[in-house]
């Protein structure tokens, strides 16, 4: 190319090298031609223009077998800086998860021993092949920020109640997933951290999964607001949506969601279907508790113990055997 002119350099390399970025073109001839050109951006600029990118009279003066297509139309703000914001995606249980148990709300060391037995026991005979742990199962009262019974269990003894927990629940089904959801209760150890001991946040010592051993359990950790999807169900633990749940939670829920949708939270156990025009059934389940029921803060309540067996065809639909126990039964 000795002798030419930077015009003919540049059409000669657009010609060329048709599909090549404008920048990495202009690298390129600036690199092999730094003496004809004042800078790199003065090479990008003249391909720009022999490329027809400079505006529509530009475009109709130059060689119609150099123009590019335009990208997209120039916008002042393509170089907005990147933002922080979180994108929140669902997690979608695999399609071999089609017999799921459901328990919320275990609220270890105030379990109730006979309903988490009666509901494992169900799950057991009924050939489950998915545990859901759709959050609460730790209390993590000592972290609360109510004041504080000190003669209450130790933060070391829900520890030792959960890591055993789910090597039980491992040893009892080996070969299925297992998914622990965090729910508010579960939160509490990382606003803990932040208020407290702001400088351990992010050391994996403190974090749920070590603590409980989740790698050693194989137990799959579910992010705190993260939904999951079954089938055509969506399983939250109930916290993701402010309020009390109002005296229907199921409908409270499903009003909110406008899907499909069972949790857990309220420590209740209700179920809200409706049929719409297409002739199709939609609605809201929450269930109940698996821990005391009489608890210091609020003795006299509306909880029941109860759990939930989700069932998912094979065209996404399911169906929700949403269930209370009663003195130790299911009914």
């Amino acid at each position: 190319m000795a002798g030419k002119t930077p015009a003919q350099i540049c059409k000669e390399q657009l010609k060329k090298y048709p599909k090549t970025p404008i920048l990495t073109l202009a690298k390129k001839i600036y690199s092999e031609h730094n003496l004809l050109f004042k800078d790199r951006e003065s090479v990008r600029a003249m391909l720009r223009y022999y490329s027809g990118l400079m505006g529509k009279t530009a475009r109709k003066r130059v060689d119609k077998e150099l123009v590019r297509p335009i990208a997209h139309k120039y916008n002042p703000f393509d170089e907005i800086p990147d933002s922080y914001m979180d994108v929140r995606e669902p997690y979608i249980l695999p399609t071999t998860a089609t017999n799921i148990l459901v328990l919320s709300d275990i609220h270890f060391p105030y379990h109730d021993k006979d309903a988490l037995k009666t509901a494992i026991q169900y799950g057991i005979d009924n050939n489950i092949n998915c545990i859901v742990l759709n959050g609460d199962i730790l209390d993590f009262y000592q972290l609360s920020d109510f004041s504080k019974d000190p003669s209450k269990p130790k933060m070391t003894k829900e520890l030792e109640l959960g890591r055993w927990f789910l090597g039980a629940l491992r040893k009892q089904f080996p070969n299925i997933p297992i998914y622990y959801k965090i729910g508010n209760h579960e939160m509490r150890l990382e606003r803990w951290l932040k208020v407290k001991a702001p400088e351990f946040l992010d050391t994996d010592e403190f974090r749920l999964d070590i603590l409980l051993r989740f790698g050693e359990h194989k137990v799959h950790l579910i992010d705190k607001y993260t939904v999951i999807k079954a089938g055509h169900l969506n399983i939250i633990h109930g916290h993701e949506y402010k309020g009390s749940g109002g005296v229907y939670p199921a409908k409270y829920i499903y009003n909110k969601a406008k899907v499909n949708t069972i949790c857990g939270h309220y420590h209740r156990s209700s179920t809200f279907l409706d049929k719409n025009m297409d002739g199709n059934y939609h609605g809201g389940f929450s269930t109940g508790c698996l821990c005391e029921l009489s608890p210091d803060y609020l003795p006299y309540n509306e909880w029941v113990l109860g759990f939930a067996r989700v069932i998912v065809y094979p065209d996404k639909s399911f169906s929700v055997e949403n269930k209370i126990i009663v003195d130790g039964k299911i009914k």
